[in-house]
């Protein structure tokens, strides 16, 4: 049943009424740890890499952060909220269905299982920590997207994103992968794509359990935060392209450029978890073949 409702949707239809592309290369997991970082600051000093988000509840993470911004001031940096990646902002007693007996966060694969019941005041909480802890830095909060994409996969958590980018007046990543539009296609990659699988996955195992998430996750969902993001007034790129992950490569990265469609558009990128990625976000032939297109590198502040 899940995943009839997930595969068998229509494919929805948009288009961009604009004759220009500009393009957004935003690498995630900034301050994740000092290796992650360093790859990250290489991409954007020598590659084409235009914005990056951080973590912020690593041991290290502040320290990383206020330590980028002051050699790199005009980098733009916004916040990665994370709700399945190490352990919380927040101390795990007062977020209990958040995490695990050892005060983890659920991981990606563990949060399926949670997700329907974990408390929505619980995690409006945890990321309202995530972002004090990031401003109370002093570093300059760009703007906002979210770690595995949960935020916006699980459709009622992004309620919470889109209430903390009126109130800081941010812009936010799109809720809706470009894969959904099934604007672009390449033989290899993945992204939320992947996390789609995942859920079409644990409602063919859980049927029952998948009944009442049906309403909340797949392609007619994310479209409905993306008109909602648009009404309240927020900032948000045309285009969220997904699939330049997982097993990324040049000839991947060129069809994507090859395929971009008019917009703004946004591709997330992790050179601190590919040294692939690494080689292509600094190959000159790549930034040739992006400047030869008429594509515009730009960043979340030229909203």
């Amino acid at each position: 049943m899940f995943f009839s409702f997930l595969s068998c949707s229509s494919v929805p239809q948009k288009e961009v009424p604009v004759d220009y592309r500009s393009l957004i290369i935003n690498a995630d997991d900034l301050c994740q740890d000092r290796r992650t970082t360093d790859a990250i600051l290489k991409c954007y000093n020598e590659g084409i890499v235009t914005s990056t988000t951080a973590f912020v509840n690593f041991p290290d993470s502040i320290e990383l952060l206020k330590e980028v911004h002051e050699q790199y001031p005009d980098f733009p940096i916004g916040i990665h909220l994370n709700m399945t990646f190490g352990k919380p902002v927040l101390p795990p007693e007062e977020i209990p269905t958040m995490v695990n007996k050892n005060g983890d966060f659920w991981n990606e694969d563990q949060i399926l299982t949670h997700i329907a019941d974990i408390d929505y005041e619980e995690v409006k909480k945890e990321i309202r920590a995530q972002i004090e802890l990031f401003l109370s830095s002093g570093v300059p909060l760009d703007h906002l997207d979210y770690h595995n994409h949960i935020l916006a996969l699980y459709t009622p958590f992004h309620q919470i994103v889109r209430e903390i980018a009126v109130e800081k007046n941010l812009p936010i990543r799109n809720p809706v992968p470009v894969s959904s539009y099934r604007k672009i296609k390449v033989s290899s990659g993945g992204g939320d794509s992947a996390a789609i699988s995942k859920l079409i996955v644990y409602g063919m195992l859980h049927p029952f359990k998948s009944i009442p998430m049906m309403k909340k996750v797949g392609v007619d969902a994310f479209i409905e935060q993306e008109r909602k993001t648009k009404e309240y007034g927020i900032k948000t790129p045309d285009w969220f392209i997904d699939v330049f992950y997982e097993n990324a490569d040049s000839e991947t990265f060129l069809s994507i450029i090859d395929q971009l469609p008019n917009g703004v558009s946004e591709i997330m990128c992790h050179p601190g978890s590919s040294e692939n990625e690494i080689k292509i976000l600094t190959d000159p032939e790549i930034k040739s073949k992006i400047e030869e297109k008429g594509i515009v590198l730009t960043d979340f502040s030229k909203f």
